[in-house]
């Protein structure tokens, strides 16, 4: 048998070729009904991107784009074991690529026969819930008016998740596009969330909080579910103050039941921040019947010529409307944090190991959550950059925000990942193999 062939019908910009560029490709698998090839086989004229001839589009549509798929699963299986990342890599072009194609589906759909008719549909045909049919109609309706993001998916330079984010950001406030699509090339999803909130914030500074958070509030939505298994799943929106809250709460719960946990026997984060759920939902949390306190951080600027507070936000930079901050400070035990000051001393240099509850409000702010990989503040840990055991003290320029997974399976571990410094001061992990153009950080 021969060996399938791969063509890349890319032109001299990167992009795929249309179909109708052919040249014969002798393949066993492609050959019609009726077929004497001497060899056993067959030519069949196969497309630069991948696909067979057009010309068979006409007389059978289902069954020509049936051999395009069996031609491009065919050829990526062929990329064999030594290059598996660049098939992986390939896939998520495909899906890219077809999630485009989704949504321009879908539009076109509900162009047609309206956006409920359209959900009803994309149910039916491609057997997903209520929920998510809804969402994809709602998705595809926003790209309409995002060409450039549009086109990047189907170029397949950015994810479907990326799109939809984007898409969500544009809902909020006019975005620059291609500012959040350059960042979306270099960012997984994790990441690249947390620079669209940044992005939303920015451009959003300054206008009218109130209406926007009567938007988001419109929005909010929770659901819990059977599934088919009998496990339950869980999933909803909140507005930024209400997100906030919860995940504080959990978080505190999930380090209390963390401390209680045998050193031995484990549980992962993902099942802690469930049992921290149930607890905070069926008895109050705190274990034994006491409520637990949290404290969520909120960050003002102080006008020293207004002599009043400025630019009320939350810990990531969420902007706060002035009703919700009155209402957060009549509500919590003020805890007024002056860093650099003498009261609340942020280099203890080796005089403890653990970090302060000024330090944690500190790196709260600053590292915004896990340096890593974008996890929230209340899923991290301080770490020291250079070692206590090596001799780093607990200073805050020697500290930094880690959650659990990117602590103990990318820096303590094999991959020997590293904190590094970026040129404007930011933090980053980074790996030996592939490091940026990054200052390391020095004990």
């Amino acid at each position: 048998m021969t060996d399938p062939i791969v063509i890349d019908g890319r032109d001299a910009a990167g992009r795929f070729s249309r179909v109708g560029q052919c040249v014969p490709v002798t393949d066993p698998t492609l050959i019609a009904n009726g077929s004497d090839a001497a060899d056993g086989g067959s030519a069949v004229s196969v497309c630069g991107c991948g696909g067979v001839s057009a010309s068979g589009a006409v007389a059978d549509p289902a069954g020509w784009l049936s051999a395009v798929l069996d031609v491009l699963r065919e050829g990526l299986g062929s990329l064999g074991a030594d290059r598996l990342d660049e098939r992986l890599g390939l896939v998520g072009r495909v899906e890219s690529a077809a999630a485009a194609l989704r949504c321009e589906t879908v539009a076109a759909i509900a162009g047609r026969r309206g956006e409920a008719e359209a959900a009803v549909v994309v149910r039916d045909r491609l057997r997903e819930s209520r929920a998510k049919a809804k969402r994809d109609v709602l998705l595809a309706g926003r790209l309409e008016w995002l060409p450039d993001t549009a086109e990047a998916l189907a170029a397949g330079a950015i994810t479907a998740r990326q799109a939809q984010m984007i898409a969500e950001a544009a809902e909020e406030t006019p975005i620059d596009e291609k500012t959040l699509l350059a960042a979306a090339a270099d960012e997984p999803a994790d990441r690249f969330g947390r620079t669209v909130r940044d992005h939303v914030n920015e451009r959003t500074a300054g206008e009218g909080l109130e209406e926007r958070r009567r938007r988001q509030r419109e929005r909010r939505e929770f659901s819990i579910r059977q599934q088919s298994d009998g496990m339950y799943r869980l999933s909803g929106w909140l507005d930024p103050l209400a997100g906030a809250r919860v995940q504080t709460a959990l978080g505190a719960e999930y380090r209390r039941l963390l401390k209680a946990e045998n050193p031995k026997n484990r549980s992962t984060t993902p099942q802690l921040y469930a049992d921290a759920l149930e607890s905070l939902a069926t008895r109050g949390g705190g274990g034994k019947g006491k409520a637990l306190r949290t404290s969520l951080v909120v960050v003002a600027d102080y006008d020293f010529v207004a002599n009043q507070l400025a630019n009320p936000r939350l810990y990531d930079g969420t902007p706060l409307a002035a009703d919700e901050f009155v209402r957060l400070a009549l509500e919590a035990d003020i805890l007024p944090a002056l860093f650099d000051t003498d009261g609340q001393p942020l280099w203890l240099g080796r005089a403890v190991r653990d970090a302060t509850d000024a330090q944690r409000i500190a790196l709260a702010v600053r590292d915004k959550g896990c340096v890593g990989c974008g996890a929230p503040n209340s899923y991290c840990e301080p770490h020291h950059i250079c070692n206590w055991k090596d001799g780093g003290p607990t200073d805050l320029d020697n500290l930094c925000l880690l959650c659990g997974h990117c602590h103990h399976k990318e820096i303590h571990s094999k991959r020997g990942a590293e904190i590094t410094r970026g040129p404007r001061g930011e933090l980053t992990m980074q790996y030996p193999d592939r490091k940026p153009q990054h200052i390391p950080l020095r004990c």
